[in-house]
């Protein structure tokens, strides 16, 4: 994203350009819609729209990067003692946004979506597994290595969740993701070798 700026007529602009790709991204794959197509949805002008951002990719982006803001600042709030993974709470969030996410989660989009919010899950991940589990000896493997192995298998879980138009609550998921993914790590964690 190009420079930010704060003033109220500069995030209106981003605000509209943001809604605008939205909407689009409800209606067609990103990989149809163009910067025009954004310039008429949010009524505004080309240069007015490459003042705010590089192409639709810079938009995109800084979708992803909100979004990831939001995740982050709620499970920043949480007690340390909590669960390593904020399961539950990611699938109820999804559950109530699932439109705006299965529309995100199509074609490219979707690829810059997931990369984006793997990386920001591993790195929350790995900062409860190092507040939990910091004071004992290391792992044998990095927690960064299982941070990342986290992250993924749950992304994969929640992905499968969403295209099979959600059978199963929020709660279920979190149990069935604790008993497929946790114990291993959790081992692990505890001191247990490989």
């Amino acid at each position: 994203m190009k420079q930010d700026k704060q003033d109220r007529r500069s995030l209106r602009t981003r605000n509209l350009i943001i809604d605008a790709m939205l909407e689009l991204l409800f209606e067609k794959r990103y990989e149809s819609i163009t910067v025009q197509d954004i310039l008429d949805r949010a009524d505004i002008g080309r240069s007015t729209f490459y003042t705010h951002y590089y192409d639709k990719e810079d938009v995109l982006a800084s979708i992803a990067e909100e979004m990831l803001g939001t995740f982050s600042q709620q499970f920043s709030q949480r007690n340390v003692e909590q669960e390593i993974l904020p399961g539950l709470e990611l699938f109820e969030h999804v559950q109530q946004h699932s439109q705006y996410f299965q529309a995100m989660l199509r074609g490219y989009a979707g690829e810059v979506l997931w990369d984006a919010t793997q990386n920001a899950l591993s790195n929350i991940i790995e900062q409860a597994l190092v507040a939990t589990y910091g004071s004992k000896p290391s792992p044998s493997i990095p927690w960064s290595l299982i941070a990342q192995y986290l992250s993924g298998a749950f992304l994969s879980l929640l992905r499968w969740w969403l295209n099979a138009e959600m059978p199963y609550t929020p709660e279920q998921m979190e149990k069935i993701f604790q008993q497929l993914a946790l114990p291993g790590i959790l081992n692990i964690a505890e001191g247990e070798r490989c």
